[in-house]
């Protein structure tokens, strides 16, 4: 089976072919405090942007771009390594960054965004 990693987190899992991003990034969540998306997700819609990722290596083991992903990407001015994990269908070995991961901290149990490069 193919294995996503998600970075920062460093979390490395398997699932079966053809899982979407989003489906993995969920399970991967589970794995820590800190939340991967932040606001209401769209569910495949094109119209939030909420759930983007970085594609840091494997891009070709995703599924093709579909035209209503190019155009949401296009409008929000998202870089070329950018997809929608809701879209994206993992295929092959692929690891993506999260960046803008919800970090709650620890003391306080207040939760405040913080961008990784």
């Amino acid at each position: 089976m193919p294995q996503v990693t998600f970075l920062p987190f460093e979390i490395r899992l398997e699932v079966p072919r053809g899982t979407s991003l989003l489906a993995a990034a969920d399970e991967a969540a589970e794995m820590v405090e800190d939340d991967f998306f932040t606001g209401e997700l769209c569910e495949g819609r094109h119209e939030c942007g909420n759930c983007l990722v970085e594609v840091v290596d494997g891009a070709d083991a995703l599924s093709p771009m579909t035209d209503s992903e190019r155009d949401l990407l296009r409008q929000l001015g998202a870089d070329a390594d950018t997809r929608t994990a809701c879209t994206a269908r993992v295929q092959g070995d692929v690891t993506v960054r999260i960046p803008n991961p919800v970090r709650h901290a620890e003391a306080s149990g207040e939760a405040r965004m913080q961008a990784h490069p």
